[in-house]
């Protein structure tokens, strides 16, 4: 840093004592400079009084000189006749005072002499530390000269040594000592000199098994990196999923883009992660070998001095100036290098819980990899994402919102989107709707302008519905009279080909195993027809009856809260999940549904896709699904990984059309089966579910009643009114008040159900061994023994149902 200032600096003059021969100065190691101003020391000392020497290839720390006694005139010869007046006026008997004098006096050279010689001992130590650090420049000096093999950067490399070591030599007893962080760095980097080195010459497949014994042999042949499947390992994933390998050797050995199609739960996600993070620690590889990772050169900096040249030392004011601004011209360094850095992978989701969880996926696998993954979407501040955007992450998981505000503020980082190396595209079904994700379609043709970087670019394209077709509407059947249809149904071809021309992808690898019922296999179905006021009743009926993780998806945010209030009253502890609520709280809830065993979220279709929960057991359609997409999304969030779920439909008369409308598109032949529920036990449910409701409601006139009294009473200090009864200190005209009569009632009401509905809830609906878990209880162990999930009774109630159809045939036969 101080080289920058070498060139202004004015050369210091010479002691009066000392001798001026230029032909011996240049063969000596060591120059004399007087040290004017304050120059603070590392154990904050001045260096007053010493005589600075120059560093130039060689220390001797028996050179450093420093004056026996401290002094503050400049002049000796006056100092001295002053001295010896003061001894002369103090002869007349004052012996004790020149007795102090003299030990004063001797105290101070005591210290000077101290302070010197600590000084000496500074000295030394830092050129020993400068030494340490100069042989290990030369280690790595040498290291780099092996591994290259070109002429021309073997002299680049040694002018930027050799440039390194003479600033380093040149203010070595200015300098502060290096810090042990800046010793481990060296040593990281000469860890990873040697571990680049020698991953080089290693295969980059090998069968690993982890410390905790998984095998992951079953994924070789894949063309998956060893760091990678460490890391796979680790999160316990032994073989790939059908769809990882039908994608990954075409992905990773044939560079080929995927349009991939499977049910939920299948690991797409790792379908495109590996393969992006594969390919880019393939492109850092490159680049390295190529040399286009160097560290450049700061804007600004001038050229080195020759080595003949002969510089002094520059005055105090300009040293503390470039001592003060180091730190800020190694971090501007450090940016600019990273800023270089290009952005290789851009992932973009529909929903923000779904990048974060994008985001930890990909975090998890590159734990070995050192690629850096950052998640950028709507609902937390633009500053702090543009902090993490400064480190330059190598993937950005982001949602097409956020992402296009950033790209159009100018983000350096995000500017770099043009050049991304590979594009994902997750849940494309619904990115790419009418309507929907406006900025999708302006980053695209940001992305498409440049046609050479389109077809170099690597693209992925994964849902769970891609392959799904709609019927036309009803208006649109209406006109298609006549011999020429005017709208024709699209098949999948066409879809296909309308997504790939609209993304800009090439010659694509599609893969397709999504079943006829567009489900997971070990998902089972089923529907509960009951009128619209008793979907309360039958949620609360079969939360308590089939205790477990459940999700309940409503069509609106309306819905949603009021489902959320209600079992709040019925200490169900519901989770909300919508559009509306702050992206801090909509995480929140998600961890702790993910912590809690028997949790309850109730959620609008934003947690329909792509949310991988695990363990979930439950998934109540409160509403029938406006789409086929929705049905199979929300289906999709229980029965993963080849575990088993339920979902089932709760269905009024007004919602059939629906229905029919939906399973016809999922071209189904056959209606799902009944949920079986036993009516003696709706009495004590009804009796809950009423007593919640009546709660709400007088909590609800309270409310009103104390939101129109704030409102009067503000209005009424605004215009210098007086209510009555209410700015009264008498008790009578209080209870006069008609709106304080009513909050006490109101109130009185509220306390009064409130009790009730605690005391009906202290009482189980269903008696002991009932298919009820009692946790925290003896009994819970016989009791749950006797329990059957719901999965389990929609079986057994699927078996009767075809045994019954069996017996009424048998009779048919008969008769």
């Amino acid at each position: 840093m101080v080289q920058n200032k070498q060139k202004t600096a004015k050369p210091p003059k010479l002691l009066k004592g000392a001798a001026k021969e230029p032909a011996l100065a240049k063969a000596e190691n060591w120059q004399k400079v007087k040290i004017k101003g304050h120059v603070i020391s590392d154990d904050c000392g001045g260096y007053e009084g010493l005589i600075g020497l120059e560093v130039l290839k060689d220390y001797d720390a028996s050179l450093v000189k420093s004056s026996q006694k401290r002094t503050t005139s400049r002049n000796p010869d006056r100092e001295r006749k002053t001295k010896s007046k003061k001894r002369k006026v103090s002869k007349g008997g004052e012996e004790e005072s020149s007795e102090s004098s003299s030990e004063s006096e001797s105290e101070d050279e005591v210290a000077v002499a101290a302070r010197s010689s600590r000084k000496a001992r500074l000295a030394e130590r830092h050129a020993q530390k400068m030494q340490k650090l100069k042989e290990k420049r030369e280690k790595r000096k040498e290291l780099r000269k092996q591994k290259k093999s070109k002429g021309e950067e073997k002299e680049n490399d040694h002018s930027e040594d050799s440039s390194d070591e003479h600033a380093a030599d040149r203010f070595a007893l200015l300098r502060p000592p290096p810090s042990d962080t800046e010793e481990e760095v060296a040593k990281a980097e000469d860890s990873a000199d040697q571990q680049d080195s020698s991953d080089e010459e290693a295969p980059e497949l090998v069968p690993i098994s982890t410390g905790e014994g998984e095998d992951v042999s079953a994924w070789n042949g894949l063309g998956v990196p060893a760091s990678i499947l460490r890391a796979l390992g680790e999160q316990g994933f032994k073989a790939p999923t059908q769809i990882q390998a039908l994608t990954l050797p075409a992905a990773i050995h044939g560079k080929k883009d995927i349009l991939g199609a499977a049910e939920t739960g299948s690991g797409k996600t790792l379908a495109f992660g590996i393969p992006m993070l594969a390919g880019i620690m393939e492109l850092k590889q490159r680049n390295i070998r190529s040399g286009i990772r160097k560290a450049p050169k700061v804007k600004g900096q001038q050229p080195e001095p020759a080595a003949d040249e002969h510089e002094l030392t520059p005055p105090p004011e300009e040293l503390d100036h470039v001592s003060g601004a180091s730190d800020e011209e190694s971090d501007a360094e450090e940016h600019a290098q990273r800023m270089q850095t290009p952005l290789y992978g851009l992932v973009l989701t529909p929903t923000r819980e779904l990048a974060v969880q994008v985001k930890n996926h990909l975090v998890a696998a590159a734990k070995y990899t050192g690629i850096r993954v950052a998640a950028i979407f709507g609902g937390l501040a633009v500053a702090k994402q543009e902090r993490v955007l400064r480190q330059c992450p190598d993937i950005v998981v982001a949602t097409p919102g956020r992402l296009w505000e950033l790209y159009a503020q100018g983000n350096r980082h995000l500017g770099k989107i043009e050049d991304v190396s590979f594009l994902v595209i997750d849940e494309t079904d619904r990115m790419v709707e009418k309507g929907h994700f406006e900025e999708l379609r302006s980053l695209l043709k940001v992305l498409n302008s440049d046609e050479q970087k389109k077809h170099q670019r690597q693209n992925f394209v994964y849902s769970a519905t891609l392959t799904l077709v709609h019927d036309l509407p009803d208006h649109m059947q209406k006109r298609n009279v006549g011999k020429r249809p005017k709208f024709v149904k699209q098949t999948v071809d066409q879809k296909i080909e309308s997504l790939i021309e609209e993304l800009g992808i090439s010659q694509p690898k599609i893969v397709d195993i999504t079943s006829s019922q567009q489900t997971a296999q070990t998902l089972t179905e089923s529907r509960l027809l009951c009128p619209i006021d008793h979907k309360d009743y039958h949620l609360y009926y079969f939360i308590q009856r089939h205790p477990g993780r459940t999700i309940v998806f409503c069509n609106s945010i309306d819905c949603v809260k009021r489902l959320a209030t209600l079992f709040g009253l019925l200490d169900c502890n519901p989770l909300p999940l919508h559009a509306n609520m702050i992206q801090k709280q909509r995480l929140k809830n998600l961890e702790r549904f993910r912590d809690s065993p028997t949790g309850l979220l109730i959620a609008t279709d934003v947690a329909a896709r792509g949310l991988d929960i695990p363990n979930v057991e439950h998934v109540i359609h409160y509403q029938v699904p406006r789409t086929s997409e929705n049905y199979v999304h929300r289906s999709g969030r229980t029965a993963r990984a080849n575990k088993h779920g339920i979902t089932v439909m709760f269905m009024e008369p007004g919602e059939v059309k629906s229905y029919v409308k939906l399973y016809k598109t999922l071209e189904r032949t056959e209606d799902l089966p009944l949920f079986p529920i036993s009516e003696r036990f709706l009495g004590a449910v009804r009796e809950r579910v009423n007593l919640a409701r009546d709660l709400d409601k007088e909590e609800l006139k309270l409310k009103r009643v104390q939101s129109e009294r704030g409102w009067m009473k503000k209005h009424a200090e605004e215009m210098d009114m007086i209510i009555d009864g209410y700015n009264d200190a008498s008790g009578s005209d209080q209870d006069e008040d008609p709106f304080v009569i009513e909050r006490r009632r109101n109130r009185l009401r509220v306390e009064t159900v409130r009790a009730q509905l605690h005391a009906l809830l202290a009482q189980p609906i269903f008696p002991r061994g009932f298919s009820f878990k009692y946790p925290n209880s003896e009994a819970a162990q016989l009791a749950t023994s006797h329990t059957q999930s719901a999965v389990e009774t929609m079986k057994a109630a699927i078996e009767d149902q075809k045994q019954a159809k069996k017996d009424r045939n048998k009779r048919k036969r008969k008769a």
